[in-house]
């Protein structure tokens, strides 16, 4: 299936090879910012990947030097109360399906900046290219970053680190991003990212998915929980083969951890 076939508009693009999707978030003139539009294409293409059994996964990229530098603030009225808050809750429900949804492997080819920083921490695996950064620039603005922000960020960074990003709006480089968490690895290219987001595609698509799903939502939500607690739930995990509906399965742990 094609971006034309799923009805996108020309800034989000939309393929499959080797049974994931490739969402590419395409409007280089702009750093590839994010209109409503433009959330509202990526939900959709996020949507049809989960809902699809034939996907297995999802690799998302940017086209350019920009993976994305987050909201275009430029595209919108915001003063206009219902239109920030449809841009925050599209937002955060694209979060919530990457964090909650199947596998995701985010190819970061150029910097990320606001929105783009959050989709990286809701990812799996995050590959960058050596000249990319991370930055969270809302502070400068007087904006909250919200969209699941600041929960991630100190899940996946730490207190520390989440401060250091969000209050003092500190620029990470690839290197430093791999030191903190924030990236798993660096490579020298856009040919060489694609390559090695393709290969990790590779490992996960022919592996067990309710083993793989469950192990994903196990390793993003048991953390802060009780020992018991956790402990009953990975259980729940490990009890898959129970079930003889695979996707009910998944539906229902997914509800029991939210």
């Amino acid at each position: 299936m094609s971006s034309n076939e799923l009805e996108l508009g020309k800034n989000i693009k939309f393929s499959t090879k080797r049974r994931f999707g490739i969402i590419t978030i395409s409007r280089q003139e702009s750093g590839n910012a994010l209109t409503l539009k433009m959330l509202k294409d990526l939900k959709k293409c996020i949507l049809h990947c989960q809902e699809n059994p034939k996907i297995r996964g999802i690799l998302l990229s940017g086209e350019g030097t920009s993976f994305t530098t987050g909201l275009d603030l430029r595209s919108f009225d915001a003063s206009k109360t219902d239109v920030v808050k449809k841009i925050e809750d599209t937002a955060r429900f694209i979060t919530d399906l990457l964090y909650y949804g199947k596998p995701v492997i985010s190819a970061i080819n150029g910097k990320a900046m606001g929105d783009g920083v959050i989709y990286a921490l809701a990812s799996d695996y995050r590959l960058v290219v050596k000249e990319a950064y991370f930055q969270m620039p809302e502070i400068k603005f007087g904006i909250f970053p919200g969209t699941g922000c600041v929960v991630l960020m100190t899940k996946v960074l730490g207190i520390s680190w989440t401060k250091k990003m969000l209050m003092f709006a500190e620029k990470i480089s690839a290197d430093k991003a791999v030191q903190i968490g924030l990236a798993d690895e660096v490579v020298e290219n856009s040919g060489e990212l694609m390559k090695r987001a393709m290969d990790k595609a590779k490992f996960l698509f022919p592996k067990n998915q309710t083993v793989l799903n469950a192990t994903k939502l196990c390793s993003n939500h048991l953390m802060d929980k009780p020992y018991m607690e956790a402990y009953e739930l990975e259980k729940m995990g490990s009890a898959w083969y129970e079930y003889d509906n695979t996707e009910e399965y998944l539906s229902e742990f997914r509800k029991r951890l939210m």
